[in-house]
């Protein structure tokens, strides 16, 4: 599932999200995308404000960004 499945789920829209994450809609989406990666700062308050782990947060990051790199990861499942 990707940061945008998992947002989505929660019923929060990417306006609303970015605003609890203290970045821009633009920012936001592109990290969805994997097209950019989070500050760690940003990644914690992300993962906070969507009720899982860091790991978790990194394994939906990863899933879209780079899923090479899920093979690397503790937290795969």
């Amino acid at each position: 599932m990707s940061l945008a499945e998992v947002r989505k789920s929660r019923g929060l829209s990417a306006a609303s999200m970015a605003v609890k994450v203290g970045i821009t809609v633009k920012e936001l989406l592109a990290i969805e995308r994997g097209e950019q990666p989070p500050r760690l700062c940003v990644a914690q308050k992300w993962a906070n404000a969507l009720g899982i782990t860091f790991e978790e947060f990194a394994r939906h990051y990863y899933e879209k960004a780079d899923p090479e790199q899920l093979k690397y990861c503790e937290c795969e499942e």
